[in-house]
Formats: C-alpha cells, structure tokens, sequence
C-alpha cells in the first residue's frame, strides 16, 4: 500500500530525543571541559549505537573538541597536539569527500 504524501517520513537517528541533542550539542560548545567531556561521551554512544549515519558535523565537531578538551588538560606537548588536530582536518575532509564520492555512486 502506498504512503499518502501528508504522511511524514521517518528519519532514524542516533540520539533519542531533540533535548538530548540540543543537550549535547550546548555542552560541546561550553568552556567547560566536564561539560564537553560529558558531550564527547554521547556522541561516542550514538556512534555505537548508529556508526555509518552519524552526521560528519557532529562527528568531526567532536573530534575538533575532543582536540581542546586534551590540549587544556596540558597531558600533551604541542607536536602531539598537532598531530591531533591535523588528523582531526585530515578526517573531517576525508569524510566530506567519502560522503560525496558515496552519493554521486549512487546517483549513476
């Protein structure tokens, strides 16, 4: 049986609810490292709970403050955090352009 056009439809995501997300993603713009450290873990939930749909923003947003999050703790010297941050460019780009190459695949 085909859907009406007035039925909405369903798009499964990660986090269950639009506060968890508003939520997490408040935290991971706070100055507080607890708070962000607390977004970090979420969004490694949602990553396990749905790996391959993750929005690359959110997953390279919280690679970019996972990067922070180390650099103000002072564990790391700065050839170290370097390496961080230029993996975590490094992956964001790499994302994007995987994301692209897998739709315009599909569209041929």
């Amino acid at each position: 049986m085909k859907k009406s056009s007035s039925e909405k439809r369903r798009h499964v995501v990660a986090w269950i609810t639009k506060a968890e997300w508003d939520q997490v993603l408040d935290y991971l713009y706070s100055k507080d490292p607890a708070l962000q450290r607390f977004a970090l873990h979420r969004v490694s939930a949602w990553k396990a709970r749905y790996a391959h749909s993750t929005p690359v923003a959110v997953d390279c947003t919280a690679e970019l403050v996972r990067c922070q999050v180390l650099e103000r703790s002072g564990q790391l010297g700065g050839d170290e955090l370097v390496l961080l941050y230029g993996t975590a460019l490094v992956r964001f780009v790499n994302l994007i352009t995987e994301r692209k190459q897998d739709g315009h695949h599909n569209q041929t």
